[in-house]
């Protein structure tokens, strides 16, 4: 199986730029028979017909040669293909109306997806992802499953299952939560001394190392030896840097590719892998928005990165400056903390007027840097802007109509129209529940979401994300939309306060 991997890895290396018809007819064909899978042997379709020709998946996998035992579906897109979230959508639907549990994407990097069902409803997740390297043990054990002579459903399964236990864990370490369980099994397994549990619990970095005390290294016992992290390039250092979205386009660019090429310039000379840096949007926010890790640095020039010049709003290129070196950054996390906003951070004391790129890591802005960690995850979703305060009116109330005024009505609340969390509520476009989670977001399938950003990534149209959406007008509940409700009650509420008046 390995050599049948490192084969296929070798072929995608050398064809990096063909079509994506040359890459299924001329690789991919011949790695799926290595495997045992061919339509000669009965056990495989190609460009199978879902109920219309918009249902096309590329490859279909059956088992006993039986068309009806859909087992695998596999989606194709060209080598150097850059994974987009309709791709995602499109793999999730072929295995919904094929039934199949599992799904392979062949692109830039092999992914293994898992139809998982929760609360009665079906979802297509992300298993485990594996680059296409010469020798990659992840990519030999996958083929090995997948191999037809020794192909078993249940293994399959159990290999999901098994990745998507591993990603939850991850997932939970990551909280307080499960940093307090990790901390218990340290102390546990290791029998520490209670004089160490304040630095374990408040940093939870170790090492594992032989004990020092004993010259045995083969049978020393082990010990854990707690270090506070220094400040240093070989540790990671923290940096804030500002950027300006009229010149570059951040967002848009990490949705597209997943990472940008940064300028090594002022400020950030310094910059190596392993840094954390915190990305300021100076204009239009004036906030910190995004978490990003550096994955490389001191890198020059190479044409691949003039993929980002769409982002690019001067029309200048990457190219224009190939000769400086450049850093690469991959996001961790986004934030829409209102306490990252500049004001809040000015109102403080822990930043100036004109914000600018800083080492954090610095002791004298480690106020700074705490405040930001302390309050990246404060995500609370902001739906809309708040309507400034309405201006008096002089005229009577009574010559008042709902219709006159003039005020911008305030953002939508779920209160308004006597809804509290765990209501549950329709999507109208396709009919999908979903539950009340705050003031104004919905829970969706574990995803909390404002109702305008629900409407942007559910929406059936192309290129949703690129539209406004006001969220209410989509969402309906006891078969009235929300906004039909929010005006009921205001109106009701204006022609109650006239009759007072009169």
């Amino acid at each position: 199986m390995k050599r049948i991997w490192n084969t296929f890895c070798e072929d995608i290396s050398k064809n990096k730029g063909v079509k994506e018809m040359t890459f299924e007819k001329e690789i991919v064909k011949g790695f799926l028979q290595a495997l045992g899978w061919s339509r000669y042997d009965r056990n495989l379709e190609e460009q199978l017909g879902l109920y219309s020709r918009k249902w096309i998946p590329d490859f279909v996998f059956y088992l006993n040669n039986d068309k009806n035992a859909k087992e695998i579906i596999l989606e194709l897109k060209k080598p150097d293909h850059k994974q987009r979230k309709v791709d995602i959508e499109q793999i999730e639907a072929y295995m919904k109306l094929t039934d199949c549990r599992f799904g392979l994407y062949f692109g830039e990097k092999l992914e293994v997806f898992y139809l998982q069902e929760r609360d009665g409803k079906r979802s297509a997740v992300s298993v485990t992802t594996i680059d296409w390297t010469i020798d990659n043990e992840a990519g030999s054990n996958l083929i090995e499953l997948l191999d037809f002579k020794n192909y078993d459903r249940n293994k399959l399964e159990q290999f999901c299952l098994d990745h998507l236990y591993l990603n939850a864990f991850l997932r939970h370490c990551t909280h307080q939560g499960g940093q307090k369980q990790l901390y218990d099994c340290i102390m546990e397994h290791f029998a520490l001394p209670p004089s160490m549990a304040s630095t374990l619990q408040s940093r939870l970095r170790f090492t594992i190392v032989d004990n020092p005390e004993t010259e045995e290294k083969s049978t020393a016992p082990v010990s854990v030896i707690l270090t506070t992290p220094q400040m240093t390039n070989e540790k990671g250092n923290v940096w804030l840097i500002c950027y300006d979205s009229k010149f570059f386009k951040v967002e848009d660019c990490f949705k597209k590719y997943g990472q940008i090429y940064w300028t090594h310039k002022a400020g950030v000379l310094n910059v190596q892998k392993g840094d954390i840096a915190y990305l300021y949007a100076a204009r239009p926010e004036s906030a910190v928005r995004f978490k990003v890790e550096v994955v490389a640095s001191q890198l020059t020039y190479s044409p691949k990165m003039d993929v980002e010049d769409e982002f690019v709003a001067s029309g200048n290129s990457n190219s224009d400056e190939n000769n400086k070196t450049y850093f690469l950054v991959r996001p961790i996390a986004e934030t829409h903390s209102p306490a990252l906003k500049h004001e809040a951070m000015m109102s403080r004391g822990l930043m100036g007027k004109r914000p600018s790129t800083t080492k954090l890591s610095k002791e004298e802005f480690k106020p700074l840097r705490e405040y930001i960690e302390q309050h990246f995850d404060d995500t609370t979703p902001i739906d809309e802007p708040v309507a400034p305060a309405p201006k008096k009116i002089t005229k009577p109330k009574k010559q008042e109509t709902p219709k006159a005024k003039t005020d911008r009505r305030p953002p939508f609340k779920f209160s308004m129209i006597g809804l509290k969390p765990g209501d549950t509520i329709i999507f109208a476009p396709n009919g999908e529940e979903v539950r009340v989670n705050s003031e104004n977001t919905v829970d969706y399938d574990g995803q909390i979401l404002t109702l305008s950003r629900f409407c942007k990534i559910y929406m059936p149209d192309e290129n949703s994300e690129n539209k406004e959406y006001q969220g209410p007008a989509h969402f309906t509940y006891n078969g009235k939309s929300l906004d039909e409700i929010r005006k009921e009650k205001e109106n009701l509420k204006y022609n109650n306060n006239d009759k007072t008046d009169n």
